[in-house]
């Protein structure tokens, strides 16, 4: 019971302050009730407080001895009574404002709240912790155990260089990062959904909500992705780069995070978000560049020249091609030799395929000349091949740094023998050019492996087994591909070595390139590939912050509903 209690009628009219017990005793004199001196019910102590109600709200009874709507005492003649009968105590104002338990805290103090109380959760939970700390090194230990293959099967001596199965295990670790950044995040923000529909009121910071997540997600990802690498990497014999291959797998797990943190905060079911992520992960799969050449693809999405678009968007193919060149070209073997064999390469491909095929164009067009106005076919031809080499020849003259004066003259209407003759003259001067590179390169890199075998000829093995392998050499020099180069409507494209290869710069901040490349241009400059593909993965993080933060995968999933809503 309530030590004093206040009864307003309707219209807001007060018509009674004091004691509860008081009033039952208080109305009951008002209605001239005979036992109008007892409040409490004389047998069990117990008040009813329904009498006052009903003395209150009591209706004039007709001539016919039915009750009417009208009420006996209105609302005014009660506030009347009230005021005559019951003296209100006077209360001192007071000035000075109440203490405020509702002072929204600082971003700072808000973020370590949240963390900690995500924190706390989070290890209250034996299981949760467990499989968290467990899955990455139980299943590097799976995977580096089954595929730690010994080439020779007399042997049980393990070599590094001779494991085939290096280039399915950088892809397997991604795939892995992958699938566990998404899973430990995907009901991350739809758990809280009831805590932050009651918080919503508070007016807190979303962002240090959002920080406070991605900073547990990003430590538990990064625990996983070097428990993995220490078990796996060991396991195959991968030497010296522990960190290059725990950053880009972390790298891929926190683009994993933020992505799960977007479907959680975006569908309203746990079975949907889960299935979900095999719909996530496959294209980031097949998309990769590991399981299927992007120049194989379907012509579509496939691309001759360069990694196809929608590729671009796959973290997979960053990180992928990021740990494989790195591994080829900066293991601590293959960079003592890598700019040697760049530029014996580059010289050999020009000898070998481009300029013998450049020749070829140029030997149909001498040959056919004569049929030029008498043939439409043959005419139709000769001025493919002349806008080839008006395409591929003033290349050559920027690289080389030959003069080649007669370039804009590669067309049908200016083309004659004086011309072919000029041609043919500025593509045996390549011919000495890069023959001279090749030889220079050749024997530098012959010295340099003669040295080391004169030397300390068992170093020289034990470095060339233990960092450097041969199946991911083959991947990235492309070493099986039947078609070396090609013709892409009027250029040539080279298929082979595009380890070798540095992009064509095509613009101030066109980044794009081929798969495999060494180094990527932008902004004026040429960048490390590992190092390059890794921003870029955290650029495209960093992108999905922001949809995160503004909910935009929510809203435009909430679109359909407002335009059925409209209509």
């Amino acid at each position: 019971m309530f030590d004093n209690m206040i009864i307003l009628d309707t219209g807001g009219y007060m018509i009674y302050y004091g004691n509860p017990v008081e009033g039952v005793m208080y109305f009951k004199r008002l209605d001239a009730q005979i036992n109008s001196d007892v409040g409490e019910c004389p047998t069990c102590g117990n008040v009813n407080p329904e009498l006052i109600f009903n003395i209150i709200e009591a209706k004039v009874v007709d001539e016919y001895g039915k009750y009417t709507p009208k009420r006996k005492i209105s609302p005014q003649k009660w506030e009347d009574n009230f005021k005559a009968n019951i003296k209100m105590e006077v209360v001192e104002e007071v000035k000075d404002s109440p203490p405020s338990t509702l002072n929204i805290p600082s971003w700072f103090r808000q973020l370590k709240i949240y963390t900690i109380r995500d924190f706390l959760s989070k290890i209250s939970n034996t299981q949760y912790i467990a499989l968290n700390l467990l899955e990455a090194p139980v299943l590097g230990f799976i995977l580096s155990y089954i595929i730690r293959y010994i080439a020779d099967p007399n042997s049980k001596i393990y070599i590094f260089r001779e494991n085939e199965n290096i280039n399915i295990y950088i892809f397997m670790g991604l795939i892995v990062a992958l699938f566990l950044g998404l899973t430990v995040s995907a009901e991350e923000i739809f758990r809280d959904r009831k805590i932050l529909k009651r918080e919503a009121f508070l007016n807190l910071s979303r962002s240090s909500y959002l920080v406070s997540k991605i900073f547990i997600l990003f430590s538990i990802s990064a625990i996983q992705a070097i428990f993995f690498v220490l078990i796996a990497n060991n396991i195959l014999g991968i030497r010296a780069m522990t960190f290059e291959y725990w950053f880009a797998l972390f790298t891929t797990a926190a683009f994993a995070n933020m992505l799960g943190l977007n479907v959680s905060a975006s569908f309203n079911s746990a079975v949907t978000i889960y299935i979900l992520i095999p719909l996530l992960m496959i294209p980031m799969m097949i998309l990769s560049g590991a399981m299927f050449p992007f120049d194989k693809m379907n012509r579509a999405i496939g691309s001759v020249k360069k990694v196809p678009l929608i590729a671009e968007f796959m973290p997979t193919k960053w990180s992928f091609e990021a740990l494989m060149v790195n591994q080829f070209k900066n293991n601590k073997f293959e960079k003592n030799f890598y700019e040697i064999e760049k530029r014996e390469s580059n010289a050999d491909f020009k000898q070998v395929y481009y300029l013998p095929e450049l020749e070829k164009r140029l030997e149909y067009i001498e040959d056919n000349w004569y049929k030029f106005d008498s043939d439409e076919e043959v005419k139709k031809r000769i001025a493919a091949e002349l806008r080839l080499l008006k395409t591929e020849l003033p290349k050559e003259e920027i690289r080389t740094g030959i003069p080649f004066e007669v370039a804009h003259q590669l067309d049908t209407a200016s083309f004659n023998e004086i011309i072919l003759d000029k041609t043919s003259e500025f593509i045996e001067k390549l011919y000495s050019y890069y023959s001279l590179i090749f030889q220079k390169a050749n024997n530098e890199k012959e010295n340099i492996i003669r040295y080391l075998l004169k030397t300390n000829p068992e170093l020289y093995r034990q470095k060339r087994n233990t960092f450097h392998n041969e199946s991911v050499e083959d991947q990235v020099k492309k070493v099986f591909e039947k078609n070396k180069i090609i013709q892409y409507k009027d250029e040539l494209v080279q298929q082979i070595d595009p380890i070798y290869r540095d992009p064509d710069v095509e613009g101030y901040f066109n980044f794009r390139s081929h798969f495999f490349a060494p180094r990527k241009y932008f902004a004026g400059k040429y960048h490390d590939t590992y190092w390059f593909n890794l921003i870029f993965i955290w650029f495209l993080t960093l992108f999905f912050y922001v949809t995160l933060y503004y909910e935009l995968l929510k809203k435009l999933l909430d679109l359909p509903e407002k335009i059925k809503i409209k209509k």
